[in-house]
């Protein structure tokens, strides 16, 4: 009797993944600046790590940013990227020679240059940030004398923090996902058909959504003025702030077109029944209403 073959291990087939790809480059050649910085970006996705400054996610990202950054001093991400974990860390002194650095690279890049000001405003280098807040304005179309006049009339203080969060983009936030889309990107372009599966997955996955409404809507249960859209409504009124816009793209340019003046010429009855319903009391049909309406906007 012939013996039974060992079972395979999956894990040897499977391709190795964008992080473990880069892992190995890294391992390989430890002077490849490029891969350090890409594997840091990549580890910033991991989860909680915005949060939690000093975990060891947050450590090694730094390590291999300085190390980036040492190996090719003109990568503007590396030292942004080092900037802002070495901020998330309490590190402000060290973050603001970064924000700096990858200023001097890019000089248009103006989410950089309002972290440079919120690292100053974090410092309490008062006279600096102002200086460095009126050289900036206008390259961010704000009109610094109106808002000082208007922080004056609501009685709040004119000062650098003030007039940066009042004024200006909310750095943290933005760099944030500027850094998220730059790990997206270097994932899509080390696992060339990752694009597609997510794409894919993403779309079954609002389809199911898409079917579940439609199971648990009830048309008979929407005013008869209005009750030409509760099919559409059943349709794409999906909560998910992606689901129902990816859906609702794939309507054809003409349908789509139609669908946006029906609910135009319906909008105000719409508006008066979901008036109708108190706070956290919409029915299943009311809300499938309220985001299709949503949705029309997102389309339009």
């Amino acid at each position: 009797m012939r013996a039974a073959l060992p079972p395979i291990d999956v894990s040897l087939t499977k391709p190795p993944d964008a992080v473990e790809q880069l892992e190995q480059r890294v391992a390989a050649d430890g002077d490849d600046g490029l891969a350090h910085c890409q594997l840091a970006l990549l580890q910033l996705g991991t989860t909680g790590f915005y949060e939690y400054g000093d975990s060891p996610v947050f450590a090694r990202v730094q390590k291999l940013l300085q190390r980036a950054v040492k190996l090719d001093p003109s990568n503007a991400l590396a030292h942004s990227a080092l900037g802002f974990t070495l901020a998330h860390r309490g590190r402000q002194e060290q973050a603001l020679e970064h924000f700096r650095a990858s200023h001097r690279l890019e000089p248009m890049n103006r989410t950089v240059e309002v972290y440079i000001a919120t690292m100053l405003v974090e410092l309490e280098r008062e006279e600096e940030a102002l200086k460095f807040l009126a050289a900036m304005a206008p390259r961010h179309g704000v009109k610094l004398a109106k808002l000082k006049a208007d922080l004056t009339k609501a009685a709040f203080p004119v000062d650098a923090h003030h007039l940066l969060i009042n004024g200006f983009i909310h750095a943290r936030n933005f760099l944030r996902s500027h850094l998220e889309d730059e790990a997206e990107r270097i994932r899509n372009s080390i696992d060339r058909g990752r694009k597609r599966r997510v794409a894919k997955e993403e779309l079954d996955r609002c389809r199911q959504d898409q079917l579940e409404l439609e199971r648990s809507f009830d048309s008979k249960r929407v005013p008869a003025p209005i009750r030409t859209l509760a099919e559409p409504a059943s349709r794409y009124g999906i909560g998910d702030d992606v689901c129902r816009p990816l859906l609702m793209r794939k309507i054809p340019k003409k349908e789509r077109a139609k669908l946006i003046r029906q609910a135009d010429k319906l909008a105000a009855a719409v508006d008066r029944w979901l008036n109708t319903f108190d706070e956290g009391k919409m029915t299943t049909e009311a809300a499938a209403f309220m985001y299709f309406m949503n949705g029309i906007e997102e389309i339009r």
